[in-house]
This record gives structure tokens, C-alpha cells and sequence, in this order.
């Protein structure tokens, strides 16, 4: 009976820890992802920050790598926005960052808001 118990501890834990690598295994830069940023416009920057997410899949379209682009705004709290950008991988998308921080668009962009963004990249699995 011990034996069993024994063997069935060992399963589980084998199952477990084959599970948690499967979660935490790397992201290949390769892959396709959604990019998902939420911005917390400041009172003085709001109608600017609406205007540009308006025009953001548009913006966007000829980057290399972009696939589409989703702006969602809070009902509740109208300064609240969350795009939803899908690239054709995360290499692609960190090409175009390093763009708008060099050219400063993410710098005019900051100064709009109350403070940093929140991003984080996502895939489906």
C-alpha cells in the first residue's frame, strides 16, 4: 500500500513538474504575438491620446511585421486605454519600439499619460 502511495506521489510530481516546464518554456522570438498595452491618459493629454489611437492601425499598417491593431477604451473610466497589437513576431515588433524611441514618438506619447504603461506580450496557446 505504501508502495502505491509512493508510486502515485511520483506520478503526480512528474506530472506536475512536466506541466510547469511547458508553461515556462521560452518564447520563440518567431512566433507570432499579440502585444497588449494599457495607457492611463493625463486630463490635458486625453484628446490628443484619442485622436492618435484612432489612427493607430493605420499608422502601423506598412511597419514591418504588423498585423492588426484594437483599441479598447474604459467605459468607466474614459482615460483608460487598452491596444491590442498583433505582430508577426516579437523581433519584429522591439525593431519597430527601437524606432519610436529613437525618433521620440513614444516620448510624446509618455507625455500625455499620468504615468508609464503597462505591456506585456502575449501568445495564444
Amino acid at each position: 500500500m505504501k508502495n502505491r502511495i509512493l508510486l502515485a506521489l511520483s506520478v503526480i510530481m512528474l506530472s506536475a513538474l512536466a506541466a510547469c516546464s511547458a508553461v515556462s518554456a521560452p518564447i520563440n522570438q518567431e512566433e507570432e504575438i499579440t502585444l497588449i498595452i494599457r495607457f492611463e491618459a493625463s486630463e490635458e493629454g486625453v484628446s490628443e491620446f484619442e485622436e492618435m489611437m484612432a489612427g493607430v492601425a493605420g499608422a502601423m499598417a506598412s511597419e514591418p511585421g504588423f498585423k492588426s491593431a484594437t483599441v479598447h477604451r474604459n467605459i468607466d473610466q474614459r482615460r483608460v486605454f487598452v491596444l491590442e497589437e498583433v505582430w508577426a513576431s516579437r523581433a519584429l515588433h522591439e525593431e519597430h519600439f527601437d524606432t519610436i524611441n529613437r525618433n521620440g514618438d513614444w516620448s510624446h506619447i509618455r507625455s500625455l499619460l499620468v504615468r508609464e504603461p503597462e505591456m506585456g506580450y502575449y501568445q495564444s496557446r
